[in-house]
């Protein structure tokens, strides 16, 4: 068998093998209560990942089988970059750009959680596929092709708009710009936006929600250097995609960046990831960039260094790489291993904990159809999944802007006689207003060396009507 198979046959036995033992995070369990609310869009992000974990939980609702759609997807989109490669370069370089791929810490993480940004990696990856046989193979059905996956691309995260961006630079670069005059281009462009118009759809119902929240929450907001942010930035990817390799990747973008920009073949590679590096840069200028933001550059970044790797006969470089994200995984995935290991760079306090308490407060509900109330999107998502029953959960107040600001809407004026509060004590006052009176059960609680976490179990009668009062 080709070390290729033995390399990502290995990957996945792992990491199924570790999602097995692996409770939900709490983006996950929110990413899962969409999927049993289907909708055109939602308020934060666009919908594919729901539809990804509905496809995947037909085979069982488990941790692990919705993670599936996580090692399924991310799998997918590490084979995509070895076509890739092979399909631009050579097989050696294929293999090459698939042991960086797989061997970023990021990509090893996504296969553990399930977020927009796994859809988002493959339709990235199967974009610039597809996009390369059209522009330098002159296959006009890749073309089209390429227009309804970056339609889809943008179904799975809005940040799917910067490989376009990327894309028109290049052509714009380099002697293919004509391409940008062409009808087809525009037929392209036209389809991207048809498969991607139910979130036009949606948003255009709620008032266009998601791209005032999208502005809001980056470049809308109040432009103040922080120069904290931007060296936290460049730490984080630092670390999420292998100091090895990022170093190396940004060394041979400098040291041939003359080759890079002109030959065209490079220049496909370098401009989807250089521009996606260098916006997020000037985003944390101002504001903290999450370290998984800039993901997807890393395709193009993968293949460009394997090429570069391979031309100056460094694969020791990949090897060494290989090698720091191995004992990187050890650390993440085993932190409580670990003597004495600090809790503030535990990527695993996330997951604790929740599973725990929601079992607890299991003898709280009551036999039919109980009303379950929380505080925040996370405490409600993990209630949701956890508690018997999977029950309905709604926030009386605001859901800091997650889709409960419109599932909560159906509970407003309801006559709802008796219902069951599971969150923090900061909103008992907001239930002593909205109930004429309130009872509390239980303080659950969940402690071990790495975090700390309390639930009050609160009994509420007869919720009062709403008024703009409250």
């Amino acid at each position: 068998m080709k070390r290729k198979y033995i390399l990502l046959l290995c990957t996945v036995f792992v990491n199924l093998l570790y999602n097995f033992f692996l409770p939900l995070h709490p983006d996950e369990a929110y990413y899962w209560v969409w999927s049993k609310n289907l909708q055109l869009s939602y308020y934060d992000h666009p919908p594919l990942v729901a539809y990804l974990i509905k496809f995947f939980t037909l085979f069982g609702n488990s941790e692990w089988t919705i993670r599936l759609a996580s090692v399924a997807v991310v799998t997918a989109s590490a084979w995509m970059v070895y076509l890739l490669a092979r399909k631009m370069f050579s097989l050696k370089v294929a293999e090459l750009s698939l042991i960086l791929f797989l061997f970023l810490p990021i990509v090893q993480i996504s296969f553990q959680v399930v977020t927009p940004d796994v859809p988002l990696l493959f339709f990235w990856t199967m974009t610039l596929y597809l996009a390369y046989g059209a522009i330098f193979e002159s296959k006009q059905s890749f073309l089209y092709l390429s227009g309804i996956t970056m339609g889809l691309l943008l179904l799975s995260k809005y940040t799917g708009i910067l490989l376009a961006s990327g894309l028109i630079i290049f052509l714009l670069t380099t002697s293919y710009r004509p391409l940008l005059w062409n009808k087809s281009f525009y037929v392209t462009m036209g389809l991207a936006i048809g498969v991607f118009s139910p979130v036009l759809l949606w948003n255009g119902l709620h008032n266009w929600v998601s791209f005032h929240y999208q502005l809001d929450h980056g470049i809308g907001q109040v432009q103040t250097t922080n120069w904290l942010t931007l060296i936290d930035y460049w730490q984080n990817q630092m670390l999420v995609a292998n100091p090895i390799i990022f170093v190396g990747l940004l060394y041979y973008c400098l040291k041939y960046i003359r080759k890079n920009v002109t030959d065209a073949k490079l220049a496909f590679l370098l401009w989807p990831f250089l521009f996606v590096v260098l916006f997020f840069n000037f985003t944390a200028i101002t504001k903290k960039v999450e370290a998984n933001w800039p993901l997807p550059a890393y395709v193009t970044g993968s293949i460009l260094l394997a090429y570069w790797l391979e031309a100056n006969r460094k694969k020791s470089i990949a090897i060494a790489g290989a090698v720091v994200t191995v004992i990187l995984l050890v650390v993440v995935r085993f932190p409580e291993k670990i003597p004495f290991w600090p809790n503030n760079i535990n990527l695993k306090v996330p997951y604790y904990g929740y599973k725990e308490l929601f079992q607890q407060g299991n003898k709280y509900l009551p036999v039919h159809d109980p009303v379950i109330l929380s505080d925040t999107y996370q405490n409600a998502s993990m209630a949701w999944y956890y508690l018997s029953g999977q029950p309905h959960v709604y926030i009386l107040t605001s859901s800091l802007h997650s889709n409960y600001e419109f599932w909560n809407e159906k509970l407003i004026n309801e006559n709802v006689p008796e219902a069951l509060y599971f969150g923090g004590a900061e909103q008992l006052p907001v239930l002593q207003r909205r109930f004429e009176h309130i009872e509390v059960l239980d303080v659950l609680i969940f402690n071990n060396c790495y975090v700390n976490r309390t639930l009050y179990v609160v009994k509420c009668y007869h919720l009062v009507p709403y008024t703009n009062e409250q």
